[in-house]
C-alpha cells in the first residue's frame, strides 16, 4: 500500500492520540474517578454548553464580517456551515471540517471555493493571533509560572522554631518528607510553562508570517499573480493560467485587508472567542469544586488550543485529555479532579457540537457520505 502525505498524517495523528490516551488512562484511579463523578454538580454543564455555542456564534459573526466585502451572507447559513464543519472535525480524519465549511458556503452562496477558502484561512490566522495575545498577557502577569506555592506551613515552622525546638525538629522532618513531591510538582509545572512559551513563540512566528503574506497578496494582487505564474513555468500554459486564476480567486477572499475598521473588529471578535472558551472552562470547574481563577482558565484554554493543533485522531481523543490534565496540574489541582474534569469537558465540547452538526447537515439536505468525500467533490 502506497502511503501518501494524507495517510501518513492520519497514521501519525492516530499514534499521537493512542500515546496520549495511554498516558492519561494509566494514572486513573477508577474508584476515585467514580466518586468524583458521583459527587459532581452537573448543573454547571448547562451554562458551559451555552458558552461553548456562544463561542461558535461569535465565530460565525466574524466569518460574516470576513465575507462581507465579497458577499452578504446570512448568519444562519454561516452558523450551519460552521457547525457542520466542526462536527466533521470531531468524526472525520485530517480536520476535513476546515475544508467542508468553506465548500458548503461557496456552493450555497454561489461564490468560488477558493474565495470562500481564503476567508477560512484568514479566520485561522486571527485565531492564532488571538491565542497569542492571551498567552502573552498570561506570561506578563505570571512570568515565572502559575504555581509558586511554598510547602504548606513552612513559614509557621520557622516561627515555631524560636519557641519550641521539638516542634522545629518535627516540622523539619515533615518538610523534608514533602520536598520530593513538591519539587517534582514544581519541575512539572515549569516544564509545562516552558513548553507553552516555546509553542506560543512558534505560533507567533508563523502567525506573523501568515498575516504579512496575506496582506501583501491583497495589496499587490497583480504582482503576486505575475510572480506565481513565473514559478509555474514548468507547467503547460493552460494549466498555468488556471492556477493563476485560482490564485486571484483566493486573493478576492482577502478583500477584508482593505477595511481597517473591520480588521480591528475581527481582532476583537477573535479575542472574544477565546475568552468565552476560557469562561466555559471556568464555569465547569465548579462541577468538581476546582478553585481555578479566570486567569487559570485562560491558561488551560491556551494549552488546549496549542495541543489540538497537533496531528491527532478525530475528536482530539487523548491529546485533549492529557493537555487538560497537565495544565490543571500546574495549579496543584489533584490528579483525580483534573482527570474527571478533562473527561467531562471533552464530552460536552464534542458531543453537543457533533449532534448540532448532524442536525444542520440534515437541514441542508447533505448526506454524511457526501461530506466524507469532500476532496473528490472539490476536484469535480
Amino acid at each position: 500500500m502506497k502511503l501518501d502525505k494524507k495517510k501518513i498524517m492520519l497514521i501519525t495523528g492516530v499514534l499521537i492520540s493512542i500515546v496520549c490516551s495511554w498516558l492519561f488512562v494509566r494514572k486513573i484511579e477508577w474508584s476515585s474517578l467514580g466518586v468524583a463523578f458521583r459527587d459532581a454538580k452537573y448543573i454547571y454543564i448547562f451554562p458551559t454548553i451555552i458558552l461553548i455555542f456562544l463561542a461558535y456564534y461569535i465565530r460565525t459573526i466574524r466569518w460574516e464580517v470576513l465575507l462581507s466585502p465579497v458577499k452578504k451572507v446570512s448568519l444562519l447559513n454561516l452558523f450551519s456551515a460552521n457547525m457542520i464543519g466542526f462536527m466533521a472535525n470531531n468524526v472525520l480524519p485530517a480536520r476535513l471540517g476546515e475544508v467542508i465549511r468553506p465548500v458548503i458556503i461557496a456552493r450555497k452562496e454561489k461564490i468560488t471555493v477558493s474565495t470562500s477558502f481564503a476567508t477560512a484561512v484568514v479566520e485561522r490566522v486571527f485565531d492564532i493571533l488571538g491565542i497569542i495575545v492571551i498567552a502573552s498577557l498570561l506570561f506578563y502577569f505570571l512570568p515565572s509560572g502559575p504555581s509558586q506555592n511554598r510547602p504548606v506551613g513552612a513559614d509557621n515552622h520557622i516561627e515555631i522554631s524560636i519557641v519550641n525546638s521539638k516542634i522545629v525538629e518535627h516540622g523539619r522532618a515533615a518538610i523534608a518528607n514533602s520536598q520530593p513531591n513538591n519539587q517534582k510538582k514544581k519541575t512539572d509545572s515549569q516544564a509545562v510553562l516552558h513548553q507553552l512559551k516555546k509553542w506560543s513563540a512558534i505560533m507567533a512566528f508563523f502567525g506573523i508570517c501568515a498575516i504579512t503574506s496575506l496582506f501583501l497578496l491583497s495589496l499587490y494582487p497583480k504582482k503576486a499573480g505575475a510572480v506565481f505564474e513565473k514559478l509555474l513555468f514548468i507547467f503547460p500554459h493552460r494549466l498555468r493560467s488556471e492556477l493563476v486564476n485560482l490564485l486571484h480567486s483566493f486573493i478576492s477572499g482577502l478583500q477584508i485587508f482593505g477595511h481597517k475598521t473591520k480588521l480591528i473588529w475581527i481582532g476583537i471578535l477573535s479575542i472574544m472567542v477565546w475568552l468565552i472558551n476560557a469562561a466555559s472552562v471556568y464555569v465547569l470547574c465548579h462541577s468538581f469544586d476546582i478553585g481555578l481563577s479566570f486567569a487559570g482558565s485562560c491558561f488551560v484554554t491556551v494549552c488546549l488550543a496549542l495541543a489540538v493543533a497537533l496531528p491527532q485522531a478525530p475528536g482530539f481523543i487523548g491529546v485533549f485529555h492529557i493537555a487538560t490534565q497537565k495544565s490543571l496540574g500546574v495549579f496543584d489541582i489533584g490528579l483525580t479532579s483534573a482527570q474527571s474534569f478533562a473527561i467531562l469537558l471533552w464530552a460536552i465540547s464534542v458531543v453537543p457540537v457533533t449532534v448540532a452538526g448532524l442536525l444542520f447537515l440534515w437541514r441542508e439536505g447533505i448526506g454524511f457520505g457526501e461530506i466524507s468525500h469532500i476532496e473528490e467533490k472539490i476536484s469535480e
